[in-house]
C-alpha cells in the first residue's frame, strides 16, 4: 500500500501528553498513515510493544539510486524511525524523544524490486535520560539490508507559564 500524493501532507497525528508512549505507538499502528515523513517514504508501523517497534515501507521506484537499488538513506531513516518508535514505547506521559545518535551498516543491497522493507528495533539499554535502541532491516524473504542503532534522548514537556 504505497503512499499516494494526496496521503502527503504535515502530519496530523497529534502527541497527547497524557498518554504513555506505548499508548501513542499503538493509535500510531492504528492510524496507519499519519501525514509527513513516514507517509513520503511509504512507511507505516505495524506492530508495537514495550522497547518494540515493527515498520514495514514499501518499496517502489521512487525509492531508488542511480544504480537501480533502495537508496541508503531510506534504510537510514528507516533506522530512525524504527530506533526512535522502539524508545517510543518506553516514554511517560508528558515525557518526548529526540534522536540524538545514528549508526548503522549496510549489510547487503536492497534491490528495487523487493517490494517491501522491514525494520525491526528493539530496545537494549534505558534509563530515565536516554534509550539505545538495535535495529535490523530486511526484506520479506529475510535477507538482512542493515544492522543499526539509535540512541534517543528522553526530555519532559515544560510546562507554559
Amino acid at each position: 500500500m504505497t503512499a499516494s500524493p494526496q496521503m502527503i501532507q504535515p502530519p496530523a497525528f497529534a502527541l497527547d501528553p497524557a498518554q504513555s508512549g506505548l499508548e501513542l505507538a499503538r493509535r500510531w499502528v492504528e492510524t496507519v498513515w499519519p501525514g509527513g515523513f513516514v507517509n513520503r517514504l511509504a512507511a507505516r508501523p505495524v506492530e508495537a510493544a514495550e522497547g518494540f517497534m515493527r515498520v514495514e515501507c514499501d518499496i517502489d521506484p521512487g525509492h531508488s539510486n542511480f544504480v537501480g537499488l533502495v537508496h541508503g538513506g531510506v534504510t537510514a531513516a528507516l533506522v530512525d524511525i524504527v530506533g526512535g518508535g522502539a524508545a517510543m514505547t518506553l516514554l511517560k506521559p508528558g515525557e518526548f524523544l529526540l534522536s540524538t545518535d545514528l549508526s548503522m551498516r549496510f549489510l547487503n543491497a536492497a534491490p528495487i524490486g523487493c517490494g517491501r522493507l522491514i525494520a525491526e528495533g528493539r530496545a537494549v539499554y534505558a534509563d530515565p535520560r536516554k534509550v539505545v535502541a538495535e535495529v535490523t532491516v530486511s526484506t520479506p524473504e529475510g535477507l538482512t539490508i542493515a544492522h543499526g542503532s539509535a540512541a534517543i534522548a528522553i526530555r519532559v514537556r515544560r510546562q507554559d507559564g
